[in-house]
């Protein structure tokens, strides 16, 4: 593991809460029962939803939400002209080489994934034994390497509801084993059979062997790999499938055993279904919190699932058939071909690191091993990149050697979107609103990914969906390409405003703080021995990651470099809130609060330093946030862009921000918003040097300060101050106040015509003077193409004035830093 020094600030606000956190009962901002305790949703999600019970409960449909695109119309497989599964396989997803994803993912992206993906959705095999087996291609040489043309993946077609099928107005519906909410079944099942046998029924806990891991399957109840005792046994059917999946259930089951120990202690008058029910309440929250306010961003990019607005009935949480089927099947793509296993001071365990596709079934191994060393690996490590790539570790030898049991993930994938009937690619982005592409150069701008693609498809109307979307170049800012984004942003939304026990709908006080507080590395280190976790463990140790505490007071943060280390200081108290090595920080993370006016200040010493995958920062949903950005003290070069700036080649994207200030510092600068559209108020402050400022599309404020400047309002209604030097000012098309400063300055306007009946007055600039200077101002009359000059003063300003407007620009600087 890379050194890596977090805060003292940070780790001692995760030792403080692991040792002193009280737990509390649930607090509802409306007693929905009338008892002192929350209301206890049921096992199987029935009447999670007043007016229709069964929403997002056991065996509901997938929701159909793209066209149904069965060959036959009614339940044969789509897409019975395209190419095999496995040959599309082989041209478009193999991958030959580790391409570990560029925006610093752990392994935990893809273990938390797994982990909530069985929380939400199972579809079963058939009852019926129906086939859809897969052709293989001949010669293929894993799966035919003799060469006979004959040989098959074997694949049974999906458990589906009956009563659907029939014709071309009813097609086959799939449906869902388990609850469709977030509601911890993964931990605790989805039927009472299964959650009784998990249960000790003494003090609230659930049922552990030695280690404190899993229980095992001594009830043979059904289980993914057979219904032996050597397997263990935990709410989802899937638990043993490999051993990092296995050791984040069994973090769960100590965190509710933790808990339920708090709650007896507190609540001595409490009974074993009183501990139980409150503590699976507690954990359900937790898992809520975690994944909305950490690994969604961290997939998605910030701000792509809007503000919680409270529970909607009419909201139907249920999986969509495309989600479950197909877009959230990326996490096939992030797998790591080996797990790492390290000690908490990073050297590599005694037991060894293990390659994915021997961590298969294999519950010895945390027998032998423990859960720790997997834990800490897992945060050290970065996930493969979401691509069309995946690994052979699950496209050849998944559950044994292939003729042994081996088994193609990615022909899985695209076989059982065809037995569901998947619309394609293009079909679903027009399902869900987007536009039809009409080339394969469209989809990706890696032109071997547009030749695989070409090689198994005959146009972009017939690619499987799951392929597309892992093909599609990614949107700025996240892991997921445009139509994969929409999908997931549209299941999550759902589920979480379709659950009456959401735990924003549920919790209040200090309950609500303390669930959205709690961090998965919070959870791992207060159950484990694992220690020096970075505080989110979904980016690797050298992001420098912090979250603006959402603790009611202001914040005005400035990052620094300062004696080699980055430091992120709250410019009111004057305190560092996290700090780390300079040398370790390869992107710098900074989160801002949803409805509260964060103010950040990113230090010219960052941009001098050239972190080497830049600064992120977003400003939460709300009013009245800004980001201040500072050049270095040299001949700067700063592009402006709806989603970052660059200073000098180093990218800072923002999001999320009312307001963005823009500092040239000295030196001769180039500053420049290219007339682009931006979502925010531009404010450019040349400094001292003789500048090129350009502004935006819109109302902005550019101001050249000191030096010979050059500015350039654009279109919008500009302020624009040339301050003290020569300077040449042009406001270009709007309502523009042009200031030219001391000096002999040539201001431009435009003399167009006025606008329409309702506005009376000329669309005409207003020109004016902070002192007398030799202004030469220019109305540029575009009808006639020629230059009107006049002179507004010929009065030169005395040392007085301009000592007097130097002072006015270093407050106007000041004012800047203490109130945007």
């Amino acid at each position: 593991m890379s050194p890596w020094n977090q805060s003292a600030r940070c780790q001692r606000r995760r030792k403080t809460f692991a040792r002193n956190n009280t737990i509390e009962s649930c607090e509802q901002r409306v007693l929905l029962s009338g008892s002192p305790m929350i209301e206890i949703a049921n096992i199987d999600g029935t009447g999670n939803n007043l007016i229709n019970p069964e929403l997002g409960s056991v065996g509901e449909q997938l929701l159909r939400l793209t066209t149904p695109e069965y060959s036959d119309g009614i339940s044969s497989l789509a897409g019975d002209e395209r190419a095999s599964a496995r040959e599309v396989s082989n041209a478009v997803v193999s991958q030959t080489e580790s391409i570990t994803n560029d925006r610093h993912l752990t392994d935990y992206i893809w273990i938390w994934g797994q982990f909530i993906d069985h929380d939400i959705d199972l579809t079963d095999g058939g009852e019926l034994g129906e086939q859809a087996n897969i052709a293989v291609p001949t010669g293929d040489p894993y799966f035919d390497p003799d060469g006979s043309g004959t040989e098959l993946i074997e694949l049974t077609r999906s458990q589906f509801d009956e009563t659907t099928g029939t014709d071309s107005g009813n097609p086959r519906q799939q449906t869902n084993s388990i609850t469709a909410f977030l509601d911890g079944s993964v931990i605790y099942g989805s039927d009472e059979e299964r959650a009784a046998a998990l249960r000790t029924f003494s003090g609230g806990k659930l049922k552990t062997s030695d280690g404190d891991l899993l229980p095992f399957n001594e009830e043979g109840l059904p289980n993914a790999g057979g219904t032996s005792s050597s397997l263990f046994l935990a709410g989802d059917v899937r638990a043993n499938e490999n051993i990092a999946l296995t050791s984040m259930q069994t973090l769960w089951v100590r965190e509710h055993n933790r808990i339920a120990d708090e709650l007896a202690q507190q609540h001595p008058d409490w009974n074993d279904e009183e501990i139980y029910q409150q503590a699976r309440s507690i954990v359900r929250a937790e898992l809520q919190a975690i994944t909305y306010n950490e690994f969604l961003p961290a997939l998605l990019g910030q701000g792509a699932i809007d503000d919680y607005s409270g529970y909607d009935a009419s909201v139907n949480p249920g999986i969509a058939n495309v989600f479950s089927t197909a877009a959230y099947r990326l996490g096939h793509s992030l797998l790591s071909p080996e797990l790492l296993r390290l000690n908490s001071d990073g050297s590599v365990a005694d037991e060894g690191s293990i390659a994915l596709q021997n961590a298969f079934f294999r519950p010895d191994q945390l027998v032998a091993t423990g859960i720790d060393s997997l834990l800490q690996g897992a945060g050290a490590q970065l996930a493969q990149e979401l691509d069309n790539f995946v690994i052979d570790d699950v496209r050849n030898f998944l559950f044994g050697p292939p003729g042994s049991g081996g088994f193609d993930l990615a022909s899985l994938n695209i076989q059982r979107g065809r037995d569901h009937g998947l619309a394609d690619y293009n079909q679903t982005r027009v399902d869900f609103g987007l536009s039809a592409v009409t080339s394969f150069e469209e989809i990706s701008s890696n032109p071997d990914v547009v030749a695989a693609l070409m090689s198994v498809y005959d146009s972009v109307d017939e690619i499987d969906v799951w392929v597309g979307m892992l093909a599609e170049d990614h949107v700025s800012g996240s892991s997921v390409g445009e139509l994969m984004q929409v999908v997931l942003v549209d299941q999550f939304t759902r589920l979480r405003d379709g659950d009456r026990f959401w735990y924003q709908n549920l919790l209040g006080g200090q309950a609500l703080k303390r669930v959205e507080q709690t961090t998965l590395a919070d959870v791992i280190e207060r159950n484990s021995n694992v220690e020096n976790l970075q505080s989110n463990v979904f980016y690797d140790p050298s992001v420098l990651y912090f979250k603006v505490p959402d603790n009611g007071q202001q914040y005005s943060l400035h990052v620094r470099v300062d004696r080699g280390d980055v430091e992120i200081m709250d410019r009111f108290s004057r305190r560092v809130l996290a700090s780390q090595s300079a040398e370790t920080v390869e992107q710098i993370i900074i989160v801002g609060r949803d409805g509260q006016q964060d103010r950040i200040f990113i230090d010219n010493s960052v941009n001098q330093k050239q972190v080497a995958d830049g600064v992120v920062a977003w400003g939460g949903h709300g009013v009245g946030d800004s980001l201040s950005v500072s050049g270095t003290n040299r001949n700067d070069r700063i592009e402006i862009q709806s989603d970052q700036v660059e200073v000098n080649g180093q990218s800072l994207k923002y999001a999320g921000f009312e307001k963005l200030n823009v500092l040239g510092g000295r030196g001769n600068d180039r500053i420049s918003a290219g007339g682009r559209e931006l979502n925010v108020t531009l404010n450019i402050y040349g400094g001292h040097g003789n500048d090129h400022i350009v502004g935006s599309a819109g109302n902005d404020q550019l101001f050249g300060q000191k030096g010979n400047d050059r500015i350039f309002g654009l279109a919008g209604n500009d302020r624009i101050e040339g301050g003290s030097g020569n300077d040449f000012l042009s406001g270009g098309e709007g309502h523009d106040r042009i200031k030219g400063g001391p000096g002999n300055d040539r201001i431009q306007q435009d003399d167009r015509k006025p606008a329409k009946k309702n506005h009376p007055k000329p669309n005409i600039d207003r020109v004016g003077s902070v002192v007398p200077s030799n202004d030469n101002v220019m109305n540029y009359d575009t009808k006639n193409k020629e230059k009107k000059c006049q002179t507004t003063s010929s009065q030169q300003p005395s040392s007085q004035m301009l000592e007097r407007f130097e002072k006015l620009g270093a407050a106007m600087l000041k004012n800047l830093f203490q109130h945007t």
